[in-house]
């Protein structure tokens, strides 16, 4: 893979990362980062909010939901965003959006307002996403929003590898809000797919591997040294791709999609 090529390739595209929670968008966002584009995470926006003033209004709205499990109002969202692309370093360097749009309304008003090149589907199976996050102790940086877990340890504990941020488990990574979450997710996902399929910029980009694909297991995922094998959402079994593998994965696809 030439990285140096790819990244010529991606400069100035404005991509958006979609997937369910613990689908791995940080992780992802952090492979597109590496190639130029600037990550604009919505989590990271908020959490960077309520970090400099924490007795503000938004900041009160902001913790409240966090620890319910909901969503904040387009009110609070939206201005947020649409001022945050506007500045100049995103439209020179392109970027990748995670955590918007979360609503067809705000679906909508993405595609009306910015001309998006690919809508990327993280497809991970669900009872992954539940055990990866509430039993595999799943941790995510403060500052990059990476997330790290029994199946993709850091190196140092506690410590992220990407940039040396503090780890810690969100609060609201608790299986109640967990199974909430993921099913208000899908529901949200499904009201907006069809409008950037009928766009033609979507593609689902799966985390599986097929049974009978031959692959080195240096990228597959591993529990205590074994090859984890997840239930799928037809009922089945698959390996996983570990980050190594999902980024190795990512970038083969952007240089098909883009090249």
């Amino acid at each position: 893979m030439d990285l140096e090529r790819l990244k010529q390739i991606m400069k100035g595209k404005k991509i958006l990362l979609v997937g369910l929670k613990g689908s791995g968008k940080g992780n992802r966002a952090q492979d597109l980062k590496a190639l130029g584009l600037l990550h604009i995470g919505l989590g990271m926006i908020m959490r960077e909010q309520v970090r400099k003033d924490p007795d503000s209004e938004l900041s009160k709205q902001i913790i409240e939901t966090t620890e319910q499990g909901t969503l904040l109002s387009d009110e609070v969202v939206i201005p947020v965003v649409l001022n945050r692309l506007s500045q100049r370093d995103c439209l020179e360097s392109g970027f990748i959006l995670d955590g918007f749009p979360r609503t067809r309304a705000q679906a909508e008003l993405v595609l009306d307002k910015i001309d998006l090149d690919l809508v990327l589907y993280l497809d991970v199976p669900k009872a992954f996403l539940i055990d990866g996050v509430v039993r595999y102790n799943r941790q995510a940086c403060i500052k990059c929003a990476a997330c790290f877990s029994d199946f993709d340890m850091p190196k140092v504990e506690g410590v992220c590898d990407k940039c040396g941020g503090k780890l810690e488990r969100r609060k609201s990574d608790t299986l109640e809000l967990i199974q909430k979450r993921i099913q208000s997710d899908e529901e949200q996902i499904n009201s907006f797919r069809s409008l950037f399929e009928d766009k033609g910029i979507w593609s689902a980009l799966p985390i599986t591997v097929e049974g009978d694909a031959v692959i080195d297991d240096t990228l597959l995922k591993k529990l205590k040294g074994e090859v984890y094998w997840a239930e799928t959402d037809d009922g089945g079994k698959a390996r996983l791709l570990n980050y190594d593998g999902m980024r190795e994965r990512v970038y083969e696809f952007l240089e098909k999609k883009f090249a």
